[in-house]
């Protein structure tokens, strides 16, 4: 988005978004870049929880849980185009702050965790070090938090889009809900 109002000429690779920006898209082009974003945003998030966790029941449910995001990514693409996650609005839905960076517990150095070192650079400690401890239930409750937010975000974005892209929306939003109802199944499992 541009700072100021003024209207500029781009050219986007993205079928059906607009070939003029202003401050606000509005309209088809802003619903896409929001459902968009909201995937995106799930995507990064379930990756980078996977390799920071430490227990291997939360990598996995993390792993799986990225798949359905890739899946629903790879899905919205179709209609969007592949050049739609570099315009896309991340919501901030996701606790990113949570699994953005690690740190050595051992002496405190911190890095992101896309580079987390396999030994810490600063007190030579093995890389589990690093590794978070992401209890297997807010594993759950933050996948059925976040894919509430996000359904609801897609039956909004849906209904500022053509026909076409709205089945799509609508059908991502009915797996975001089935993905938070399997959630707090998984979730009912865990409690006593």
């Amino acid at each position: 988005m541009l700072i100021s109002s003024r209207r500029l000429l781009v050219h986007h690779p993205i079928p059906g978004w607009p070939a003029i920006l202003t401050s606000k898209l509005g309209g088809e082009a802003d619903a896409l870049a929001k459902a968009v974003g909201a995937i995106v945003e799930g995507l990064t998030f379930y990756d980078l929880a996977n390799v920071a966790v430490a227990e291997m029941r939360v990598k996995v449910a993390f792993e799986e849980l990225g798949r359905q995001k890739k899946t629903q990514l790879a899905k919205i693409e179709a209609v969007a185009g592949t050049q739609a996650k570099q315009v896309a609005v991340l919501p901030g839905i996701y606790p990113m702050d949570a699994v953005s960076k690690v740190e050595c517990y051992v002496c405190g150095y911190a890095a992101e965790t896309k580079a987390m070192p396999s030994q810490c650079p600063s007190c030579g400690a093995a890389r589990y070090a690093f590794e978070k401890e992401i209890a297997l239930s807010k594993a759950w409750e933050i996948a059925a938090q976040t894919d509430r937010s996000i359904a609801i975000l897609l039956r909004a974005s849906a209904a500022e889009v053509s026909p076409s892209t709205r089945t799509i929306l609508e059908e991502l939003a009915r797996e975001d809900e089935g993905e938070a109802s399997q959630a707090d199944r998984q979730l009912a499992e865990l409690r006593p």
